[in-house]
């Protein structure tokens, strides 16, 4: 078996991930056909093929910024399944476009130019949390996609994570449909969320899915704000602030940004570091971060090194105890995920802050700040407010 030794072409794109879902397409795909896709993934976890699309299941519920690394090769990739928790293979037809499409319900989308072409296919996922709930809408999980010409060898089988203590979720069988009701398939989706896999009519599914949308936003969703991750959070909780947050010009934005992340390092105790404080500095001037902030796995290693010391091969630390499992019990602080390791939770917002697109870079490090502070979020909020001169709650 041959192997390539680069790949010819490697993009990163950014998908919105939900109901524990995504398909992937090379332009030929049936979208009508997808259900019974995520019925046979269901089935026999963790994904399904045709060869013209790939439904694959995330064990996380949502992640509202997955990132995605699609890389081309000319030959079968070397092997690094062992740095992967969950691997599929399988092959794929990608069309005269052009393209590789990726969605997730119900507003996800993304696409990147791959050429024409009969392929295997690996995605491979990791930086898993748990099955259902991750805790938040953005947990961290990435993701890579591998395509290389279908050499007409066997795709590999599939690595499903087992989630320590916990293992891996039962396959679900395929349940038997009337005839009128596969007449009508379109119709009909199947939705993964907290009470498991269920069909539901496509009226009723949109229907729901805008209740739910109200009820985390405590109200319409707020527009400006509606791709950031944590807004809904935010707004849920503090809707005046969101707001707020909402109408603010660009230059506030990058204050709040920069502010943000300077208090969650003070607050997990590591902004006097000497590498962390460096760092402090060249974002508060609006200069390129420095290493190891260039590598944000880089950094997180070093982070855990000083804390935890050196960690062995495929060893596990805990950083963070969920204490709310079920979503959709009432919680009045939806930032206190319970005891964590808040310096882990606080270094990122340093490069969240230095994100290009001021408004996603305000409000994704406020949320990240907010979840540091946890039981103490009230005082963050008001310090926003009497730093940017924003009225009292």
């Amino acid at each position: 078996m041959s192997t390539a030794a680069g790949p010819i072409s490697e993009e990163t794109v950014k998908l919105f991930m939900d109901y524990g879902q995504f398909c992937i397409d090379g332009g030929l795909g049936n979208p009508d056909e997808e259900i019974d896709l995520l019925d046979r993934a269901l089935a026999a976890h963790p994904f399904a093929s045709d060869g013209l699309a790939m439904v694959v299941l995330s064990p996380h519920q949502n992640n509202f910024r997955m990132l995605i690394t699609v890389q081309v090769w000319g030959a079968r990739p070397p092997w690094d399944r062992d740095e992967w928790q969950q691997v599929c293979e399988a092959r794929l037809r990608v069309g005269p476009e052009g393209s590789l499409y990726l969605s997730s319900p119900t507003d996800g989308a993304a696409d990147c130019p791959v050429p024409e072409g009969e392929y295997l296919i690996e995605v491979s996922g990791r930086g898993f949390i748990n099955y259902g709930w991750p805790g938040s809408t953005k947990p961290g999980d990435v993701w890579r996609i591998r395509l290389w010409p279908d050499d007409g060898s066997e795709p590999l089988q599939a690595v499903q994570w087992s989630m320590p203590g916990y293992g891996v979720p039962e396959d679900v069988p395929i349940a038997e449909r009337s005839v009128s009701a596969e007449t009508e398939e379109s119709e009909w989706v199947t939705v993964i969320d907290e009470d498991g896999p269920r069909h539901l009519h496509i009226s009723e599914f949109r229907e729901q899915a805008a209740a739910a949308e109200r009820q985390r936003w405590g109200g319409d969703p707020i527009p400006e704000l509606r791709d950031c991750s944590g807004a809904e959070e935010l707004s849920g909780y503090d809707r005046a602030l969101a707001e707020a947050i909402a109408a603010m010009g660009e230059q506030d934005l990058r204050r709040l940004a920069r502010w943000s992340a300077a208090q969650a390092c003070e607050k997990a105790s590591i902004a006097e570091r000497p590498w962390v404080q460096v760092a402090l500095t060249a974002l508060q001037e609006g200069r390129p971060l420095p290493p190891p902030f260039d590598d944000m796995e880089a950094a997180s290693a070093r982070l855990h090194d000083e804390d935890f010391g050196p960690v062995d091969e495929g060893g596990t630390e805990l950083v963070a105890s969920l204490v709310r499992a079920d979503p959709r019990e009432s919680a009045p602080n939806p930032f206190d995920l319970g005891p964590i390791h808040r310096a882990s939770f606080a270094l990122p917002t340093i490069v969240d802050a230095a994100e290009p697109e001021a408004r996603d870079a305000a409000m994704t490090t406020l949320y990240a700040t907010a979840l540091v502070f946890g039981p103490e979020v009230d005082v963050l909020l008001a310090a926003v407010r009497t730093e940017f001169g924003l009225p009292p709650r």
